[in-house]
């Protein structure tokens, strides 16, 4: 039996007329240039296309495909399993992946659970492989933070990448943000009609202020789960870019050397039975930190450094009034350093982790107008 899959990608795969077969024009007078994409050739167009096509017309397309191509001989039983098997995994996007064992290893946290205050009353905390000891961490933090009086808001940062976790984690992480028995989630299995259900338990340490969540593009199953039930339940800010739904449960299976299939065997539903597999959240404010430079400020803080000394960077001295009055020049020992060809502090662009700097303008910002309404 054909699958529209299987015939969408030997069309996009098999096809494509060659190069040297495009009749060139560019040089006749007169010519209108075409389209610098054929509607065609546009995937998402294809695939609209091949929807409107029943069981018989897409047997016949193949069958055409098959017999009549002018290198059908290339549409050996090899290829069109391949071809199956790549269109199949594009149209179940998420759903289904296949992985070598370097991807599947890259796709897990490098980072550790961080936690700190970034200002007297504003605490941070941000996971790392979403495992046992993040929990533990967890329960340590939030007791340090109930100590301290001051503290008001906390700022939770889920985009630490971890493609898959244990659900069970993420009910953990739940129950310190949310009262006890309560229904967090679900997981439905297919021939399964009655779904796990996810409660959240008493625990000693919880935390029940002000809270502000991170995600992005690299926010895993359990981070997006966690963003879900605390933007429903608490109507929390979500600050960050939109996630890509990976809220299931995969199963890996080798296929070959160095070859894991991944697919989804359950999915995860809120309490209401809505489903965010393949659709993401959508932050309260879009603001995008790329990938690259949020990794660096991670590594930069596991090293060593504060986060607020990343956050709060000092600015070069500048010539001012009060140094023209002073009769001072703030900006000499850069210049002598620079004549010298020696480094300076400044010499570097900063890194700006835009998502948290964005959360903590708005936490400032609020305390400030809430100082001066009283």
């Amino acid at each position: 039996m054909i699958s529209r899959a299987l015939l969408a990608f030997i069309l996009a795969c098999s096809i494509a007329a060659p190069l040297g077969a495009i009749e060139d024009t560019s040089q006749v007078e007169g010519a209108e240039p075409g389209p610098t994409t054929p509607e065609a050739d546009d995937p998402t167009r294809l695939r609209e296309l091949i929807d409107t096509l029943d069981q018989s017309s897409l047997q016949e397309s193949f069958r055409l495909l098959t017999k009549d191509y002018i290198n059908h001989e290339q549409l050996d039983p090899l290829a069109i399993n391949r071809a199956a098997l790549q269109g199949m995994l594009s149209r179940l996007d998420f759903g289904a992946m296949l992985l070598t064992e370097k991807q599947k290893s890259e796709r897990n946290s490098p980072f550790r659970f961080h936690d700190t205050l970034l200002t007297p009353r504003i605490a941070y905390i941000r996971f790392g492989t979403f495992k046992k000891g993040d929990v533990a961490a967890l329960d340590k933090a939030l007791k340090s933070f109930a100590s301290e009086k001051e503290i008001e808001h906390l700022i939770l940062d889920l985009r630490s990448p971890q493609a898959q976790a244990e659900f069970s984690i993420a009910s953990q992480i739940l129950s310190r943000f949310r009262p006890p028995n309560e229904l967090l989630f679900k997981i439905r299995r297919p021939g399964d009609d009655r779904p796990s259900l996810f409660i959240s338990q008493a625990t000693d340490e919880s935390w029940s202020k002000n809270l502000i969540l991170l995600v992005d593009r690299e926010t895993g199953n359990v981070g997006e789960i966690i963003a879900a039930v605390l933007k429903r339940e608490s109507n929390c800010l979500i600050i960050g870019e939109k996630t890509p739904g990976l809220t299931v449960e995969y199963r890996d299976v080798p296929v070959g050397e160095d070859r894991i299939l991944r697919y989804a065997i359950a999915e995860v539903v809120l309490e209401d039975g809505t489903s965010i597999f393949q659709k993401g959240i959508t932050p309260d404010l879009q603001t995008v930190t790329p990938v690259d430079v949020k990794k660096a400020v991670f590594r930069e803080n596991q090293k060593g450094t504060e986060l607020s000394e990343i956050l709060f960077q000092k600015q070069r001295p500048r010539m001012n009034e009060a140094a023209l009055v002073a009769g001072t020049d703030p900006e000499i020992d850069y210049y002598l350093l620079r004549s010298q060809n020696k480094k300076t502090q400044w010499d570097k662009a900063p890194l700006r982790d835009r998502s948290l700097m964005q959360a903590l303008d708005l936490l400032l910002t609020s305390e400030f107008l809430d100082k001066g309404a009283k």
